[in-house]
């Protein structure tokens, strides 16, 4: 067999190219330029471990762009999940305000709140109204509440469903409801669709229910006065 030349050096080297590729360093020295000329039985092994450093070489340049690429998408989605979560923020703020607003209370004289009403009025609607009116009520201790539908174009069977349930909400605290606003043709469709408000005491207008408050509470009033006059008498 045909001596080798620097086999000792030559080792060496396949054993540091081999030793660096497993430790992910690939360089441009361990991908050819390394080899040694000639014919002897170690060239061969010279070459094809710097044909295979070379296409490790391109294997790994291949995974770090799509390991780039990867994680410039990851960068991307989470940026836009977070322009999303900011507008679904900024929406359900506007939501919210815009309800603040449609559903306002007004405390219109002493024990007595209106709630104008715009719109239509859902299962959704009646419970943010009904939870705003009681809480309104229980804060205040109102004695009259005034559901004023002027803004409601439509009510029907469950419209008017809604607002008798607001209505007896109201009355398990101790308030009256008043309900104003119903206009002629409202008034028809529900007579014609059967739906029985006896429950609630209805006006034409605001002031109307502003002024059958006053005037249940001045009735209110004489009795509470009569009735301690009587009291102090017996005593």
């Amino acid at each position: 067999m045909a001596e080798v030349p620097n086999l000792e050096k030559r080792l060496e080297a396949l054993e540091e190219r081999i030793a660096r590729a497993a430790a992910s360093q690939i360089e441009d020295a361990d991908t050819g330029a390394a080899i040694e000329d000639g014919d002897d039985a170690l060239s061969a092994v010279e070459w094809g471990l710097g044909m295979m450093l070379a296409d490790l070489k391109e294997l790994r340049a291949a995974d770090l762009e799509k390991t780039a690429q990867l994680e410039e998408a990851l960068r991307q989605s989470q940026m836009q999940a977070r322009e999303l979560e900011a507008a679904l923020e900024v929406v359900e703020n506007q939501r919210l305000s815009i309800a603040e607003l449609s559903t306002p209370v007004l405390e219109l004289w002493e024990d007595i709140v209106a709630m104008p009403i715009i719109g239509v009025v859902d299962s959704q609607r009646s419970a943010e109204i009904t939870e705003k009116l009681l809480q309104t009520v229980s804060k205040r201790q109102s004695r009259f509440v005034i559901l004023d539908i002027t803004g409601v174009e439509i009510v029907d069977t469950k419209t008017a469903d809604h607002l008798i349930r607001v209505a007896r909400a109201a009355g398990l605290l101790g308030a009256v409801c008043l309900l104003s606003g119903v206009r002629p043709a409202v008034a028809q469709t529900l007579v014609e669709i059967g739906v029985d408000l006896s429950s609630i005491v209805t006006v034409a207008t605001l002031r109307d229910a502003l002024r059958e408050g006053l005037r249940r509470m001045g009735r209110m009033r004489t009795v509470k006065v009569g009735a301690e006059s009587e009291a102090a008498h017996d005593a």
